[in-house]
């Protein structure tokens, strides 16, 4: 809510990444949400790309900026953009 245009956010993950099978209405390309395992994982379950997505990205206003590192497998499309690379 204090994110301005012209800021800059960093964010950091480093440790288990995993793939869900995606739901039938998914809009995933390979048909599976990336996913991130935190320390709870077990009980609470692992944050899909989607949820990722919704907290880190969309709330962002025109002009601010996120860099994002994210050293896990399957993270290369963890925050759901809508790019592709080749």
């Amino acid at each position: 809510s204090d994110v301005r245009p012209g800021d800059t956010l960093f964010f950091t993950y480093s440790g288990h990444g995993g793939s869900q099978q995606a739901g039938f209405m998914s809009d995933e390309r390979d048909g599976a949400n990336e996913t991130l395992c935190p320390l709870d994982y077990s009980r609470a379950g692992e944050i899909i790309d989607d949820e990722i997505n919704a907290i880190l990205v969309a709330p962002l206003p025109p002009g601010a900026r996120l860099l994002a590192i994210v050293d896990a497998c399957h993270s290369g499309t963890v925050l759901d953009l809508p790019f592709i690379t080749r």
